[in-house]
């Protein structure tokens, strides 16, 4: 728990799958964190599985110089299996990234600011819009199944690339088309 005035450890890089494995489409998040540990295996990153969200991701987020959150999306304005990313800045003033677990990412890092908590320089969300988040199965739909190594394949290029450049802060979610095609 982050105690004001207190040093949190810090860390370069961590990554957070969110979901319930046991969800079909909303495991996603926990199978792509399982694969980027697989692919990325370095000291410097903290990969989390959780499946809780809202206020009990404050102390995954703070001590952290970057934070990426993988998880399901579901818009409803997205083909099933399209890529998404959203990348929130500690300059800019922290957007609704509305979600399924409790209170929305934008209060979490409001509340985080108004503590005075050391928040990551840079919070990517990663998604693909889901299909089905509520049925009991341990596997997510096909079409979902088909882009998680896409999303992979995406994460991995972004982190280490690491040119700010390349995943600008838009304030709005930005479709990964450069690698959605099969």
């Amino acid at each position: 728990m982050y105690i004001p005035g207190g040093e949190p450890p810090k860390k370069s890089l961590t990554i957070i799958g969110l979901g319930n494995e046991m969800l079909s489409d909303d495991g996603l998040g926990i199978k792509v964190v399982r694969e980027l540990g697989n692919r990325l295996g370095d000291r410097s990153v903290a990969f989390h599985e959780l499946s809780v969200g809202g206020l009990q991701l404050f102390d995954y987020l703070i001590g952290t110089e970057e934070c990426i959150i993988v998880d399901a999306i579901k818009t409803g304005s997205q083909p099933v299996g399209t890529l998404l990313r959203f990348v929130q800045t500690a300059d800019n003033e922290p957007v609704t990234l509305t979600s399924s677990h409790q209170i929305d990412l934008g209060q979490i890092l409001g509340l985080a600011r108004f503590m005075g908590a050391p928040l990551p320089k840079r919070l990517t969300v990663y998604g693909i819009e889901a299909d089905d988040i509520t049925t009991f199965r341990e596997t997510c739909t096909t079409q979902v199944s088909k882009a998680i190594p896409k999303l992979v394949d995406a994460i991995c290029n972004d982190v280490q690339t690491a040119h700010p450049e390349r995943t600008p802060c838009t304030d709005e979610w930005q479709i990964i088309d450069d690698l959605v095609a099969d």
